[in-house]
């Protein structure tokens, strides 16, 4: 029998996340003046003010209110805040720095990373395409570290924050939006604490001050937010070799954005393993078709 056609909403809530999340570096660049520090401090303080009408508009208010009185849950959340805060703040770094397509790099290696870290740490067993793909993207970034002559510490980053960021989130009992409220609250005082220092000093934490530059400001919430709301729909209706295939889509787009738009240098090298990888992020993608 035929399997069940994958919703359609579902399949566009997850496009439209994975997209936004290719294309989110063009944002960062266009308020690279403020600084990687400021820009990841507003990011907190103004997705904390987006998710909390969200959570009252869907009446998860009180049970966020008894969350946060649970030492254990709150200490789970303070972890995942803390690798949360990381990938952040290197993806905001990079995206500003000229370094878009060493992010794309972190996130084709992301979901490869996790196949790995399941077999190691939650005893999942690896199939013969996993082990293949997550050996051509280990020869992906050696031939990067010997060719190109560097560690491509920024994607390694990447991918290893966000990793183990969803290892700790399956820890907690909490859906995706209580989930980053939870986030946020744990680093919202962090972050007011560290602008009011930064403009204190002299610093410009709202940039110009011009319309602009203010409303792109408060859209740093609406661009956290709506990604991963679309992305919880895909996930809870999609089959998961759907939704494995088209989480491609945002380092694909991070990296068209990044050699296209902002030409930056992709070499020979870069080519070479860049090529390993996508040919592990194949291997892997035919194994979860395989598997449906």
């Amino acid at each position: 029998m035929n399997a069940p056609r994958p919703p359609t909403n579902a399949v566009l809530s997850a496009v439209l996340a994975f997209g936004l999340w290719g294309v989110l570096p063009v944002y960062w660049k266009q308020i690279g003046h403020l600084g990687s520090d400021v820009a990841l401090a507003q990011r907190v303080v103004w997705t904390m003010a987006t998710v909390l009408p969200l959570l009252m508009l869907r009446g998860e208010w009180a049970g966020l209110g008894k969350s946060a009185r649970d030492v254990k849950l709150l200490k789970a959340h303070a972890w995942s805040a803390f690798l949360l805060a990381i990938n952040w703040g290197v993806f905001v770094w990079a995206a500003q720095h000229g370094r878009i397509i060493d992010c794309s790099l972190g996130y084709f290696i992301n979901p490869l990373l996790n196949v790995l870290i399941g077999s190691r740490l939650l005893g999942e067993r690896l199939s013969r395409l996993q082990k293949l793909s997550i050996a051509s993207a280990a020869c992906g970034v050696a031939t990067q570290i010997v060719l190109v002559g560097r560690l491509p510490w920024i994607g390694l980053l990447l991918a290893g924050s966000f990793a183990l960021y969803g290892l700790a989130r399956r820890q907690s009992p909490l859906g995706s939006l209580p989930g980053l409220a939870m986030e946020t609250i744990v680093g919202v005082p962090v972050a007011a604490l560290y602008l009011i220092w930064c403009q204190q000093s002299g610093e410009a934490i709202w940039g110009a001050a011009s319309t602009r530059d203010l409303a792109l400001i408060f859209g740093l919430g609406i661009i956290t937010t709506i990604p991963l709301l679309g992305f919880a729909q895909g996930a809870r209706q999609l089959p998961f070799a759907l939704l494995g295939v088209l989480q491609f889509l945002a380092p694909t787009g991070q990296f068209l954005v990044g050699a296209l738009v902002y030409h930056e240098p992709v070499t020979a090298g870069s080519l070479l393993s860049f090529g390993l990888i996508w040919t592990g992020v194949l291997l892997f993608c035919g194994d979860l078709w395989h598997k449906r």
